[in-house]
């Protein structure tokens, strides 16, 4: 289908329909129709509430028509024929589904997106309206509405194993992590055969169970070595175990055995270094956007890919040009609430105050386990992480969503009334999950940038936790960002302006922080310092975790943990400078980022 690569599913009550369906066979459209003839049709108008019988034999004939100015390749003329069907039939789910497929066929989706809706409205149990109407979302990469209609999928026809791994990545991709085992677990359930291992590889990688996933893949792939689908997760893995060269492999591999991966190509690029030898793999991966079967979402990834690739080799108007096009498509469906975010920023503030601390100095627990590395993503938190978790006595945790879900207006943490009880219990399912992660580590890291929002109430809970807050020259942060294709779609980091809006947020969060929490405990971590002179820095962070000294902290790139977040490659790389003022290579391109020239940095460490 030209433009979208969606293939329509058929109007079939009876029975699970496939993915395939031709427009020529859409809805319950017979063949008998087109003996009609078209001679003195009215032309539509608003229908009374119940049609005639002239109306309905009206609306059958412009359906015999637009079948067969479809079965001609005329989408056009049938699309208007559908139209007409639906206006002087409004009843129909059937013509309305018709003229959806249509527009899902020539490529008009947001037209397509507005008549499946209509079609569940009239029909809220026709199992095809749903499953269009979710594949037509997710080509326009609005994934949160897709979820709604692939939730529907499946509590109709739980059999659908496609749908039940579509949620998976979709509540994968919203920080979900539970409901995404849990999601490709019943796809597993649903599908038998090797999609069932497929599918419970990717359970296994989302729990945590690498090796487990290996396994599995690896015997697929011996009784299969086509399953393309197979080479690219167990590049995945590779890739987060740090085994790159292997990494590498497995990706082309499996790109290559099956084009519709193509996505994988910003996998592929994270885990190697172009060249300028690259020239004709670079042309590889950019003949992929020419495929006319891409989603959204695949074609913003292999331009992130393309604009990493040639980032690598020096040509920076390349790179901008392939990034602006990836963050076109990353904000067309997600743009960051200014009003809201300095809402939330400005309540969190005011609802700690100076001395909020004092109001109930006994309420929390004096547990030292948790790390809290704080930071806009991309400032050097899982470089801080590695350089923690090399140390014998720490365990990474990743980035934990835990504070995030929790943290709550209804907790009442501040409140002089407080509820020790609950937190309490706050307390014991933090420490739960972190022993989870290691039952006998001294400290257990929680890298998830956006902690930072949640301070206030993390160091009310664990006054002895350790908070360490990362920061980097702020251009070099937002262009960063706007050069990751986040697994977590983020709202802000698709645009320069908003990049700049949510920097100021920030800002002004660490700026409170800094001056209502105590000192003891936090640290505040300069990338360029640390990258300049590793040494001192990481002397001070393992110190004020309340550690001896271990060397092991000064060559990060040994710990062989695996990671999960777009640092992956970086992080196995000995402590380098190069990417120290990168965003002087992009200053004709820096558009509102420009704003933040005039910041350079956040305070100067304390001494």
């Amino acid at each position: 289908m030209p433009g979208t690569g969606a293939k329509p599913i058929r109007d079939n009550r009876a029975s699970a329909p496939g993915w395939a369906g031709a427009l020529t066979q859409a809805g319950r459209i017979a063949e008998e129709y087109a003996a009609v003839r078209l001679s003195d049709l009215p032309t539509a108008t608003v229908p009374a509430a119940r049609p005639t019988q002239a109306r309905l034999r009206a609306a059958r004939q412009q359906a015999a028509a637009g079948a067969r100015f479809a079965r001609e390749g005329r989408l056009a003329m049938a699309i208007e024929r559908f139209r007409q069907a639906a206006d002087l039939d409004p009843s129909s789910a059937t013509l309305h589904h018709d003229l959806g497929v249509a527009y899902l066929t020539a490529g008009r989706l947001e037209e397509a997106v507005i008549a499946f809706r209509h079609v569940v409205g009239l029909a809220s149990e026709l199992l095809s309206a749903h499953q269009n109407l979710a594949m037509t979302l997710d080509h326009l990469g609005r994934d949160q509405e897709a979820q709604a209609a692939w939730e529907a999928v499946v509590r109709l026809n739980p059999a659908q194993h496609e749908a039940h791994a579509r949620l998976g990545q979709i509540y994968l991709s919203g920080g979900w992590v539970a409901q995404a085992a849990a999601a490709f677990r019943s796809a597993a359930a649903a599908a038998g055969g090797s999609r069932a291992r497929i599918y419970e590889a990717h359970e296994a990688v989302i729990a945590g169970r690498p090796s487990a996933a290996k396994t599995l893949l690896h015997a697929l792939i011996a009784e299969d070595p086509t399953c393309g689908e197979a080479h690219v997760l167990l590049g995945q893995i590779m890739a987060e175990a740090g085994d790159a060269d292997e990494a590498v492999i497995s990706f082309e591999r499996g790109i290559t055995l099956d084009p519709a991966m193509a996505a994988a190509w910003y996998q592929f690029s994270t885990v190697r270094k172009f060249t300028a030898d690259d020239q004709a793999l670079i042309g590889r991966i950019g003949a992929c956007l020419q495929r006319p079967d891409l989603t959204q979402a695949q074609r913003q990834s292999i331009h992130f890919a393309l604009g990493k690739a040639f980032d690598d080799i020096g040509d920076h108007a390349a790179s901008m040009h392939h990034l602006d096009a990836a963050n076109q498509i990353r904000s067309t469906h997600r743009r960051l609430d200014r009003t809201l975010l300095a809402r939330q920023t400005s309540h969190v503030i005011a609802s700690s105050p100076p001395g909020f601390l004092d109001r109930r100095p006994d309420l929390g627990v004096p547990d030292e386990t948790p790390v809290l590395i704080v930071g806009m993503p991309r400032s050097g938190t899982t470089l801080v992480e590695q350089i923690l978790s090399s140390h014998h006595a720490v365990a990474a945790g990743g980035e934990l969503g835990f504070w995030r879900e929790r943290n709550r207006a209804g907790l009442g943490i501040f409140a002089a009334d407080a509820d020790a009880g609950e937190v309490r219990r706050l307390a014991d399912d933090y420490l739960k999950v972190l022993r989870a992660i290691s039952p006998s580590a001294a400290r257990v890291t929680d890298k998830l940038p956006f902690n930072f929002a949640h301070l206030g109430i993390i160091r009310q809970v664990f006054p002895r936790a350790t908070i360490v807050h990362c920061r980097r020259h702020p251009i070099d942060t937002c262009l960063s960002n706007f050069a990751t294709n986040f697994q977590i779609p983020y709202d802000f980091a698709g645009d320069r302006g908003s990049l700049v809006f949510f920097y100021r947020q920030y800002q002004r969060l660490m700026a409170h922080w800094r001056a209502v929490l105590p000192a003891e405990r936090f640290i505040e971590v300069d990338y360029e310092v640390l990258v300049a002179d590793p040494e001192p820095l990481t002397r001070r962070l393992v110190a004020a975790c309340g550690l001896d000294w271990d060397e092991a902290c000064l060559a990060p790139h040994r710990n062989r943990r695996a990671i999960g977040t777009a640092s992956l490659w970086q992080a196995r790389q000995p402590i380098y400078r190069t990417s120290v003022e990168r965003w002087r290579r992009y200053e004709p391109w820096l558009g509102e980022l420009r704003a933040l020239l005039a910041d350079g940095s956040d305070e100067p460490l304390a001494n």
